[in-house]
């Protein structure tokens, strides 16, 4: 049909052949466009603290001479790097932790690790202190897939480096004293002695439809609460339902030894039929302009009066209570 109007508009003059060609344009449908997204190899690749870790840890146990057993492995793990050479007393290792990782290129880190060193060893130049090594590593991209491998080489000898800076506490976001003997007060004291074992029953100072997994090692005898501090204005007095207050509780909890324990725990709490319940054990960090309002996401409920869940006050949607970044569910 097309070459039939072509045609025709051929032979009735040019502007019938203009008109006719712009009708075919518009009539033509748009090819689908393919879209791909590109692969950004960084979220494949491994970040190899942990390998750093372990080839220090195997360097440091390698100057007591090349037939060791820990020579021989870093030569396998990491050939570049000469081992040190120690004296009559070897510094003993108690502990290494990655503390920083740097992506300096395409591949390539710079990892610091942390190195604390045992204190009963005597004459040790690192006796009883924490020092601070660099590591220069090289890794490939690791695949997505499970049991993906991936290869790394430390191209270097450690750099021993100044450790992190200590940074100034921030501000308190509890600037309220609660008063001492207050629902508030009195309903944090026994929860945080029932969940620390001291005594039992913790989950009824837990609003409806909250959990909070219970501690398995807790076997303190006696808690007591030193300091209770809310992050806004309140007089401690559980006022109407749907009221919510967050908490700062400072308490010593002692063990059967007799050993004294200063512990924190930031809470959240909600107002219900003239009682305050927990709602969320958090970790103290947050902004105090961070309200514990109704969030975006919710559990759907048989009954929006009887099921209370973490999602009312915005740290998560599941029905539990949120401990520094994870929820225990039901």
């Amino acid at each position: 049909m097309v070459r039939l109007a072509v045609w025709a508009a051929v032979a009735t003059g040019p502007l019938a052949l203009i008109a006719t060609c712009a009708h075919g344009q518009s009539a033509a449908a748009p090819r689908p466009v393919a879209v791909t997204r590109a692969v950004d190899h960084a979220e494949t690749a491994a970040d190899p603290a942990g390998y750093a870790e372990l080839v220090l840890s195997v360097w440091l146990r390698s100057g007591t001479g090349q037939d060791s057993v820990a020579a021989r492995q870093l030569r396998a793990m990491a050939p570049s790097l000469q081992p040190p050479t120690w004296a009559e007393h070897a510094p003993a290792v108690e502990r290494l932790a990655a503390v920083h990782s740097a992506r300096q290129g395409d591949g390539a880190w710079s990892v610091t690790v942390a190195v604390e060193f045992k204190d009963s060893v005597e004459g040790s130049a690192a006796q009883g202190i924490v020092r601070y090594f660099a590591l220069p590593v090289v890794a490939t991209e690791a695949g997505s897939e499970p049991g993906a491998k991936q290869a790394f080489a430390v191209t270097d000898s450690p750099a021993e480096v100044a450790g992190p800076t200590v940074l100034d506490v921030p501000d308190d976001p509890y600037g309220t004293e609660v008063p001492t003997g207050s629902a508030l007060s009195s309903t944090v004291a026994e929860f945080l002695s029932a969940y620390l074992g001291a005594e039992d029953g913790a989950e009824r100072y837990l609003a409806p439809g909250t959990t909070l997994p219970a501690l398995s090692s807790a076997a303190f005898t006696a808690v007591s609460l030193d300091e209770l501090k809310a992050a806004d204005r309140t007089d401690g007095a559980a006022g109407k339902d749907s009221a919510t207050v967050r908490v700062r509780a400072q308490v010593t909890a002692k063990d059967a030894d007799g050993g004294q324990w200063p512990l924190a725990y930031a809470l959240g709490l909600k107002a219900r039929d003239g009682r305050w319940e927990v709602v969320a054990l958090q970790s103290g960090l947050e902004s105090s302009g961070t309200k514990t309002s109704a969030p975006r996401a919710s559990t759907t409920a048989s009954s929006a009066s009887s099921t209370q869940t973490t999602a009312e006050l915005g740290i998560g949607a599941h029905a539990g209570v949120r401990i520094a970044g994870w929820e225990g569910t039901r």
